[in-house]
């Protein structure tokens, strides 16, 4: 019988997460809404969760359809919706990374990733899909924590010993594959096709030390999280960087 790993059977263990409730930061979820004017937009909540920033959306005026790779998380959206007595356009079971066929050609004004990129095997390939169901003049939102912070200088900074024992469940409490500083993430988007517009500073925080709304302000690239609002551009052109690089760097068996 072959091992079960999160890379595996992906799908499957964030279905059996779905029981844990992810929105339950109000004042985070109304910071989100906020990144789009009150008005009628086709919106996609891509990993809705259990669909409170969806609603908060609809009730804004715009036309939210969710999606999940969690068939429950849909569900949980679904009636949280109905509970608030507003109508989802569309509920989409898809794997980002897999494909966009499960949205059958439609495409949107803005799509929110909040949350989600930290989630993936394949970033690469999840981004790319989901820049194709962009209008051309759509907006990604995408929110993901940041791996440049005040908190994890000094981490590293003073941490003695073995590194963290996530094999204890008290330890691991996420099921995040990688995470983005956000040079590492500006460049990644970029060879997707897709440019920061604006950068939305959340909070600094040093736990047990301070937390502060007016330092990310300053300081927006060190927030705890990476906040960002990206407009569809032309992807990198890798042809003419290697064109590029040909005549000014050396190559083998020839000279620059």
């Amino acid at each position: 019988m072959a091992e079960k790993t999160l890379s595996s059977d992906y799908s499957d263990y964030y279905e059996k997460a779905a029981i844990f409730p992810q929105q339950l930061d109000q004042e985070e979820l109304l910071r989100f809404q906020g990144m789009l004017p009150k008005g009628s937009l086709d919106v996609l909540d891509l990993g809705c969760a259990e669909g409170r920033l969806a609603v908060g959306l609809a009730r804004a005026g715009h036309r939210v359809s969710v999606g999940d790779i969690a068939p429950s998380q849909l569900r949980f959206a679904e009636a949280e919706a109905a509970k608030a007595g507003v109508v989802l356009q569309g509920s989409f079971h898809a794997d980002i990374e897999a494909g966009i066929d499960a949205f059958a050609g439609r495409r949107f004004d803005a799509v929110f990733f909040m949350d989600v990129i930290e989630h993936l095997k394949n970033p690469v390939a999840g981004l790319e899909h989901l820049r194709a169901l962009l209008k051309e003049d759509g907006v990604l939102i995408l929110h993901t924590p940041n791996a440049s912070t005040p908190y994890r200088f000094l981490w590293h900074l003073f941490r003695r010993g073995p590194s963290m024992d996530y094999w204890n469940p008290a330890k691991l409490q996420d099921f995040h594959f990688q995470t983005y500083d956000y040079l590492t993430l500006e460049k990644t988007l970029n060879f997707i096709g897709l440019k920061i517009a604006e950068v939305v500073p959340t909070r600094v925080t040093v736990p047990r030390l301070f937390s502060s709304r007016a330092l990310a302000r300053l300081f927006p690239l060190l927030s705890d999280t990476l906040l960002v609002k990206c407009r569809k551009v032309a992807p990198i052109d890798l042809d003419s960087h290697l064109e590029h690089w040909k005549r000014t760097r050396p190559v083998h068996g020839g000279k620059t």
